[in-house]
């Protein structure tokens, strides 16, 4: 089982990370978040159509950064991404997920989601701030859960006819869990559950390109 979704990648994440420094973390160096203007520039010098996964573990905290581009317009693919109801639907490791609050732009979202490792099964329940700006970025912040932090900032670029999507999720875990499963892992399901998205993104495309 290897699942989770946009919204919910830091909250899945967070069950695949300890919240103890493994030898190669430690040998890192300090990691500074990213501000959005670094996040679009670092994009802008990626033009591959493939899932680009990065995974930093300084020993406190991680700092998760995606990149893809998807073949859909910007207005479609934010559909997807903001559509809290239905992740379950097609994200096969989001149990529940449910808009609790908020007016307009900015919300209130509950949400459970279950990962496996091996012969373990760990769940996940959240609460998170999320603020629109349509079209072009989600921020996301945790309100309550398992880990003592979890900020997650999602940036859809356009290019021509196609959109890039830019995440970065910065996670202070408050678990141990799985400390044996390494940052190769960790990237590799990642990497598999932003494709599921961008299979969502592109059928949605289709289905609304069709002739009725």
């Amino acid at each position: 089982m290897k699942k989770f979704y946009v919204t919910s990648v830091a909250l899945l994440l967070g069950l695949l990370l300890s919240s103890s420094a493994s030898a190669e973390a430690e040998r890192r160096p300090r990691i500074e978040k990213a501000s959005t203007a670094s996040l679009v520039e670092q994009a802008s010098e990626r033009r591959d159509k493939e899932i680009e996964v990065k995974v930093q573990n300084d020993g406190e905290r991680i700092l998760v950064y995606v990149t893809f581009v998807v073949p859909v317009r910007p207005q479609q693919a934010w559909s997807v991404l903001t559509d809290f109801e239905n992740i379950p639907n097609f994200i096969s490791g989001v149990q529940t997920s449910k808009v609790t609050g908020g007016v307009g732009n900015n919300l209130q979202v509950s949400q459970r989601a279950v990962t496996q490792f091996g012969l373990f099964t760990f769940s996940f329940d959240s609460i998170r701030e999320v603020n629109l700006s349509p079209f072009n970025k989600i921020q996301e912040r945790m309100l309550s859960g398992n880990m003592q932090k979890m900020e997650e900032t999602t940036i859809l670029l356009p290019e021509g006819d196609q959109t890039r999507i830019v995440y970065q999720a910065d996670i202070v875990p408050g678990l141990w869990i799985l400390r044996f499963a390494g940052q190769f892992f960790i990237e590799n399901e990642a990497r598999e559950q932003f494709q599921q998205i961008k299979n969502e993104m592109i059928r949605r495309s289709r289905v609304f390109a069709s002739p009725r």
